[in-house]
Formats: C-alpha cells, structure tokens, sequence
C-alpha cells in the first residue's frame, strides 16, 4: 500500500515512526488506524478498504464460552467490527492490539477473576474511552462488575437488552460509508 520494500516498513516501526504489535511468531500486524496514519504521514493515497475498517466501530469479547461469542457474534449489528478469539487469551490480544472501542467480559469465566479482568481494562491507558459490558448468568456480581468499571451490566438471558445496548454503543461515526 505504502509503495515501499518490506524492509523500510520494518524500518519505519523499529524508528517509531509506524505503530505495529508483534504475534505470537514475531511477525509485526498494523493496525488500519496506524497505516492510515503512516500513508499520510508519507503523502500516499489512502486505499479505500482502510478507511471503511476506520468508520466500522470495534468491539472484543472477552469468554471462555463458544456460545457466548457465538450470542455477541449474532446480536452485535452490522457496523460492528467484532475482535472475537477463539480463546480468552487470543482475544486478550486482541484487545491489546487494537484497543477496541466497546469490550464485552464474560463475568463466568472459569480461569481468570473477572472483576480483576475489568478492573485492568479500566487502568489500561489505551482503553479509558472504551465501553466495557460485563454478560453473566447470575447478577450477583453484577454490582462489583460496576464497581470496578463496567458501564452496564447484563444477564446472559435477557438478549434483546443486550442487543439493544449494542446497537446504540455501535452506532457508525459521523462520515461513514462517505467515499
């Protein structure tokens, strides 16, 4: 997109002058964002597909469960982007690689504390301005979920709340789908 050798991206991140993450194989991923960022920054033309990802809102689900990812994959409406894994801790890093603007936590989780979970997401610096929905079957930490950050709170049963909520938190930015 940029026009340029592979190397003189790998160069352009080592200087700090492009932002990238680096996988689980060390290869480096960017963020649409940050490309967009550095093919303007350089005076090349933006590629459509970079501004289309840009007006699409983001959002993370946090769970253990299939059935949960499966619930938010069907509920979320079209504008969303959903960084959803096949594992907790796949999309953990996701979350820490494209800071999402809405992040969803499974308050069941087996293997992580999710009110410790929250709490983190709350202190990270890069997500302050994200909408964190916490989903669990039983409202009984409901109350601590809030108390820790979580903007709303929601039973694993009561869909059409949650779709709701989802639709009004996912709502395209202004100038979206504008060429």
């Amino acid at each position: 997109m940029a026009g340029v050798h592979k190397s003189t991206i790998l160069l352009a991140i080592r200087r700090g002058e492009l932002h990238a993450s680096r996988t689980v194989g060390r290869s480096a991923r960017i963020a649409p964002e940050d490309a967009r960022k550095y093919l303007q920054s350089r005076g090349s033309d933006v590629p459509p597909e970079l501004d289309l990802a840009l007006d699409r809102v983001a959002v993370a689900v946090l769970s253990e469960s299939p059935e949960m990812l499966a619930m938010i994959h069907r509920l979320a409406p079209s504008g969303a982007e959903l960084l959803s894994a096949a594992s907790l801790y796949a999309g953990l890093l996701a979350v820490g690689a494209r800071a999402p603007q809405v992040i969803v936590v499974d308050l069941d989780l087996i293997f992580m504390n999710p009110i410790a979970l929250i709490r983190s997401l709350r202190g990270a610096a890069a997500l302050r301005n994200a909408t964190v929905v916490a989903i669990g079957l039983r409202d009984e930490l409901f109350g601590a979920a809030r108390a820790v950050g979580a903007h709303d709170v929601f039973l694993k049963i009561d869909t059409r709340s949650l779709e709701d909520f989802l639709h009004r938190v996912v709502r395209p930015h202004p100038g979206a789908g504008a060429s």
